[in-house]
C-alpha cells in the first residue's frame, strides 16, 4: 500500500514538473523536435544552441505580454 502511494506521488510530481516546464518554456526545444519530425522529416533540425538563439531573438523582437 505504501509503495502504491509513493508511486502515485512520484507520478504526480513528474506530471507537475512537466507542466511547470511547459509554462516557463523550458520544453520548447523538445516540442520543436517533435514538430520537426512530424512535418519536416527530410530536413535536419536546428542544433539546440541555434534553436535557443533564434528563440530568444524572436522573443526580443516581438515581446508580446511577457514580463521581462
Amino acid at each position: 500500500m505504501t509503495g502504491t502511494i509513493v508511486a502515485r506521488l512520484r507520478e504526480s510530481a513528474r506530471t507537475a514538473w512537466q507542466i511547470v516546464r511547459g509554462v516557463v518554456g523550458e520544453n520548447a526545444y523538445e516540442r520543436y523536435l517533435e514538430h520537426h519530425r512530424r512535418n519536416h522529416p527530410d530536413e535536419q533540425p536546428l542544433p539546440e544552441r541555434e534553436f535557443w538563439r533564434r528563440h530568444v531573438d524572436r522573443q526580443d523582437a516581438t515581446p508580446g505580454s511577457r514580463c521581462c
